[in-house]
């Protein structure tokens, strides 16, 4: 999902939220996105923030932005072939994003998102009661709320 400049692809606000899959890498009991060194928190939602916003670049805008990379990223459908960021084992799962989202063809960028679900894997029980998620077998599981 890359940013475009169509307008079909601009933010937009929602009324009903929406859920997508995403991959979180694990430390200790935190799920962080592969690209942060915070973990997403538990107790609240995550926000999303651009990274232009800290820089001097005079373009500041609330996430995620139209023609900006900026968002929380999920596909709208679970992989289909096993698939590791940047190398790394992930932990998969499923995400309820809301608040400002753009539309893309394989995915989502939101304002904000919460896991809801996680892909079973040995060890994941206590991130998902810190996270208050349920675990499923497969992503395919996931029938929504």
């Amino acid at each position: 999902m890359s940013p475009s400049r169509n307008p079909l692809e601009s933010p937009r606000r929602l009324d009903a939220p929406l859920y997508g899959y995403r991959a979180w890498r694990l430390r200790g009991s935190g799920l962080y996105s592969f690209s942060g060194w915070r973990a997403w928190p538990a107790d609240s939602p995550k926000v999303a923030l651009c990274w232009r916003n800290f820089l001097a670049l005079g373009i500041a805008h609330h996430a995620p932005g139209s023609g900006c990379n900026c968002g929380i990223y999920a596909w709208k459908e679970p992989p289909t072939q096993p698939f590791s960021p940047q190398g790394m084992t992930p932990v998969w799962g499923v995400v309820q994003l809301w608040g400002k989202v753009v539309l893309h063809a394989a995915g989502y960028r939101s304002q904000y998102a919460r896991p809801v679900a996680l892909e079973y894997a040995p060890g994941l029980e206590a991130v998902a009661a810190r996270y208050r998620v349920i675990l499923l077998r497969t992503l395919s599981e996931w029938t929504g709320p």
